[in-house]
């Protein structure tokens, strides 16, 4: 158990215990982690769209944040290009890996979507397949 949320509603100052009381947005915050499917991305002129990645029910009114991601593919592939959407906000990704906060403020019980494309070139690979990811939503209520 992390030790500040233990400490949570005791306060100790200068040797003595005081009562604390535990604030709102202690209670409010919140985490939700989702793994991403793997998928097959093939050599294309139109991005693929993912499979949505659904929140938990319990979110209500919640508000994002910060969002992290992180993905692998099984080769080099410095084409792939790489969104992150919700609903029709689509912000792409310049790595495999990262966080942003340009979500802050939407909605944390919407489903998000990842999107790729692996546009059509004269060389390199014609499909890579994308595993290993994961989706990190930091929230308040």
């Amino acid at each position: 158990m992390n030790l500040r949320r233990t400490l949570a509603s005791w306060r100790i100052v200068l040797g003595t215990v005081v009562a604390w009381p535990i604030a709102l947005t202690w209670a409010a915050q919140g985490t939700w982690v989702a793994p991403l499917p793997g998928q097959t991305v093939v050599m294309s002129e139109r991005p693929l769209a993912g499979v949505e990645i659904q929140p938990p029910p319990s979110l209500g009114e919640a508000r994002i944040d910060r969002v992290r991601w992180t993905f692998r593919t099984d080769a080099p592939a410095p084409a792939l290009k790489a969104w992150l959407c919700q609903q029709t906000f689509c912000l792409p990704l310049a790595r495999r890996q990262g966080e942003t906060q340009h979500f802050s403020g939407r909605s944390a019980a919407s489903p998000f979507r990842l999107r790729f494309q692996l546009p059509v070139n004269d060389h390199g690979v014609d499909r890579v397949r994308v595993s290993a990811g994961q989706l990190i939503i930091d929230y308040r209520g």
